[in-house]
């Protein structure tokens, strides 16, 4: 059951309807009804699934209670000897109890991430080690070839993983209910794809009662047709533009850079379609249920650097990424004391430059093995990394360059070139994971820059029109960019677009509801043997 099926709304429904019916004394057990609703939706991908998700969540909820009951016990202790403790011997039972906690925190983290590693490396591993091994004509198989990665693994395993750490930080106490921890781990609508939130946040509404609100239903349902929109209308028709471009026959019959540009142009509005068209229809049905979960886009393609790209794109593994690695490892001795002896011989830019680097590596190393175990997402990784750290590193230079050119950096001319530079070094990032191969992948990023075919590009020879996507579809497709292009404007100016729709005469207001529904059912790729594409970021 896909989140852009027929059949996900009408189970969305059915919830919901249950959800709200609850009589006022049952109200405190809705999140009952969110639980087996949540179970069920997941029992649907299949029941192996499941044992893989209740075991992670039995094992994080009993490691939680296990550290939340060390550090009960360390304060009732330190409580019951009153004043005849002194501060020096509170901060030594505390340190202990906290050597303890964090233990248990790293023995848990490890083998929830083991799980993951073993279940989306061991393909990689194995198929390296058989070349390496291949030299001395020895064959190397795989044992786990037939292991299946459970839908969502990375997704409930990082906020499971976040859960430990501020519970070890002190944050939150541990979740004493078994019931109310499992629905954070799986609660239904954020399962497939995120977005990552944390017990503190989310974890809390999902247990409280919520009265039926009708703006929470009006701005849900218009979140989840902007999020078919997005899926649908976009990034389900131009994705046959995409796989005819980096297809491997595609690749290997021969190609000019604009081709390649425009295919890496096709997949840069699929990949965002899809993920925050799936996004959207995550948090328009949480919404529904009055419950409010973090944004994960903010109009990415506004970005002026790459920085900037990866504050407003997959913003919830962002945060995480900057809570839970960035800042430990900038924190952390080696880096603080190759930083001091970098400040002290070349300058305070210097020191600075030192954790404003390891950093940067570190996390976006990590998210590419997220995002897929190859060479191609560990480079693609590695070049995100450079690009961010070499920023950090170069802008005394680059703030000097402007003075000495007069470039105004306020204007909005210098904008606009901070956003297609930023853009061609995302295309170039996109080509790096989505060629058939690291070498095709190279070599596609140079033709960009050696062969140009400006003829084929406004389809002057008709070729453009081949790819998938007919000349009524690319109409289609300009036009519905252009839409999403005007929205994204207008909430980049600031706008609430659906505060602002509410405030809008009823007829008009429906008028654009429908017509965006109509559009929706009409221009939407389906037909009679429709079958909901899965969405992007579901396998991660």
């Amino acid at each position: 059951m896909t989140l852009n099926s027929l059949a996900f709304l009408a189970f969305l429904a059915i919830v919901l309807i249950v959800y709200y019916a609850l009589p006022k004394k049952l109200k405190k057990y809705q999140w009952v009804v969110l639980l087996i609703a949540s179970y069920g939706f997941y029992l649907s991908s299949g029941i192996t699934n499941v044992l893989f998700i209740m075991s992670t969540t039995v094992f994080t909820f009993a490691s939680g209670l296990f550290m939340q009951r060390i550090r009960d016990k360390q304060q009732s202790y330190v409580r019951s000897l009153g004043d005849s403790i002194t501060k020096e011997e509170k901060r030594e039972y505390k340190k202990i109890a906290n050597k303890k906690i964090h233990t248990i925190q790293v023995i848990t983290a490890l083998v929830n991430l083991g799980v993951l590693i073993i279940l989306k490396c061991h393909g990689f591993l194995f198929y390296n080690l058989d070349k390496l091994f291949s030299l001395f004509k020895w064959d190397v198989s795989d044992p786990l070839m037939n292991l299946i990665v459970p839908l969502c693994l990375s997704y409930y395993t990082f906020n499971s993983i976040g859960y430990l750490i501020d519970i070890g930080r002190g944050k939150h106490a541990a979740e004493r209910n078994i019931g109310k921890f499992a629905l954070f781990v799986s609660f239904f609508p954020s399962i497939v794809q995120g977005p990552l939130f944390r017990y503190c946040d989310v974890g809390v509404q999902l247990t409280q009662e919520h009265k039926l609100n009708y703006d929470n239903i009006k701005y849900g349902a218009q979140l989840i047709l902007w999020g078919f929109f997005k899926k649908l209308v976009i990034a389900d028709r131009i994705s046959a533009i995409t796989a005819h471009v980096f297809s491997a026959d595609f690749v290997a019959g021969g190609y000019n850079g604009t081709q390649v540009f425009f295919g890496v142009l096709a997949y840069s509005f699929q990949i965002y379609g899809d993920f925050s068209g799936g996004t959207d229809i995550t948090r328009g049905a949480a919404q529904m249920m009055g419950i409010d979960l973090p944004l994960n886009f903010e109009r990415p393609f506004f970005a002026t650097s790459m920085a900037d790209f990866w504050r407003r794109w997959h913003m919830s593994l962002g945060a995480w990424m900057r809570e839970f690695v960035f800042y430990p490892v900038m924190l952390c001795k080696p880096v603080t004391n190759l930083s001091k002896k970098f400040r002290k011989k070349f300058g305070p830019h210097a020191g600075k430059i030192v954790p404003s680097v390891a950093a940067p590596f570190v996390v976006f190393f990590l998210i590419g093995i997220w995002h897929g175990i190859t060479w191609q997402y560990v480079t693609n990784g590695l070049y995100n990394a450079i690009l961010i750290s070499s920023t950090v590193a170069l802008t005394p230079a680059y703030n000097k360059l402007a003075k000495v050119l007069h470039v105004n950096t306020e204007a909005f001319s210098f904008r606009i070139f901070q956003m297609l530079r930023t853009f061609m070094l995302l295309c170039i990032s996109r080509i790096i994971v989505k060629a058939p191969s690291l070498t095709d992948a190279f070599a596609m990023i140079k033709s960009m820059f050696t062969s140009i075919d400006l003829g084929f590009l406004f389809g002057s020879d008709g070729e453009i029109f081949t790819y998938g996507v007919d000349q009524q579809g690319m109409i289609i497709l300009i036009a519905a960019i252009l839409l999403l292009f005007v929205i994204s404007t207008l909430q980049e100016s600031g706008m609430k677009i659906r505060e602002s729709l509410s405030r809008q005469n009823l007829i008009f207001r429906w008028f654009l509801i429908l017509l965006l529904l109509t559009v929706v059912l009409v221009f939407g790729v389906y037909g009679p043997e429709f079958d909901a594409s899965s969405f992007i970021y579901g396998k991660f």
